[in-house]
C-alpha cells in the first residue's frame, strides 16, 4: 500500500525545503570562494539584486532559524565521515566511485573531505555504489541540510526508520564495537545490537545517551523517537508503548513495530 498520502505530502514539503537550503548552502560556499552576486545571478537565472535578496544573511537566518553554521558543518562532516568509511571499507576506489556515480572527481573528493554537501540523489547513488544503504545515511543528509523532519511513520516498521538513522550515526563514528559503546550509552551490548537492527527502541533517555556516545545531535533524533512512540500508541493504544525496549533498557519487550 505504501506510505499514507499525508506522509508522502510531508516528505514532498521536506524535500522542497531541503532543496531551498541546499541552494543556500551552495551559494554561501561559492560566495566564500570569491564568487560575486553577478556570477551567482547568472548561474541561477536571476538578477544580482534578486540573488542577493534570496540568499543574503537575512534570508539564511530565515532558512536556518535555530541552527548555527558550525552545527550544520558538523552535521555535514558526519555525513562525509559515513561516506568515507563506506568507501574505505569497500573495494571501490574514489576514481571508480566518481565514474560509476557520474559525480565529478574533484567534487567527489570535496564531498569525502566534508567541504561540499552532495545532493540527495548523489548521496543515494554514492551510498549504493559503496555498498551501503541509502536509508542509513538519509537522516545524516537531512541534518546537514538542516531539515530533519518528524515523520508520520507507518505503524508497522516504525522502529526501522529510527534504527536506520542510528546505523548511519554509527557508521559516521567508524562503526565502533557495541562492547565499547555499551559503557557510554549504559546499555548492554545485546541491547545495542537489537536497537541497531531495528528490533526495539530504548526509552528516550537511553536513546539520547546512545546518540551522544556516537557524537550525534540529540535534537535531530528526538522527533524521530517521538514518531516511533506515536506509531506505538496507534498500534497498542494511547499511553501504551511497552513494545519499546528490553530488560536492559528498563522496559519489557512486546516485539518491534
Amino acid at each position: 500500500m505504501g506510505l499514507p498520502l499525508a506522509t508522502r505530502l510531508e516528505l514532498a514539503d521536506s524535500l522542497l525545503l531541503s532543496s531551498e537550503r541546499y541552494a543556500a548552502i551552495t551559494v554561501t560556499e561559492a560566495r566564500r570562494r570569491g564568487a560575486s552576486w553577478e556570477e551567482v545571478a547568472r548561474a541561477a537565472g536571476l538578477t544580482a539584486a534578486q540573488a542577493g535578496a534570496r540568499w543574503d544573511e537575512a534570508a539564511l537566518r530565515t532558512l536556518f532559524p535555530a541552527q548555527r553554521f558550525r552545527d550544520r558543518r558538523a552535521a555535514q562532516q558526519r555525513l562525509s565521515d559515513a561516506l568515507a568509511y563506506l568507501q574505505i571499507d569497500s573495494a571501490v576506489s574514489v576514481d571508480e566511485a566518481a565514474e560509476r556515480t557520474g559525480i565529478d572527481l574533484a567534487r567527489l573528493m570535496q564531498v569525502m573531505e566534508g567541504s561540499c554537501l552532495p545532493t540527495w540523489p548523489e548521496t543515494y547513488t554514492l551510498a549504493g555504489v559503496l555498498g551501503g544503504q541509502a536509508e542509513d545515511v538519509r537522516v545524516l543528509w537531512e541534518s546537514a541540510c538542516g531539515t530533519v523532519r518528524s515523520p508520520a511513520l507507518p505503524t508497522l516498521g516504525a522502529t526501522g526508520y529510527l534504527a536506520a538513522a542510528l546505523r548511519g550515526l554509527h557508521l559516521s563514528a567508524g562503526l565502533p564495537a557495541v562492547q565499547r559503546l555499551s559503557g557510554k550509552a549504559l546499555l548492554s551490548p545485546e541491547c545495542l545490537s537489537e536497537v541497531l537492527a531495528g528490533h526495539h527502541v530504548p526509552p528516550w533517555p537511553a536513546t539520547a545517551r546512545l546518540v551522544r556516545a556516537l557524537k550525534g545531535c540529540v535534537e535531530d533524533f528526538e522527533p524521530l523517537w517521538q514518531a516511533v512512540e506515536q506509531a506505538s500508541a496507534e498500534l497498542y493504544g494511547s499511553g501504551s508503548s511497552g513494545y519499546m525496549g528490553c530488560a536492559s533498557c528498563g522496559r519489557s519487550s512486546r516485539g518491534a513495530l
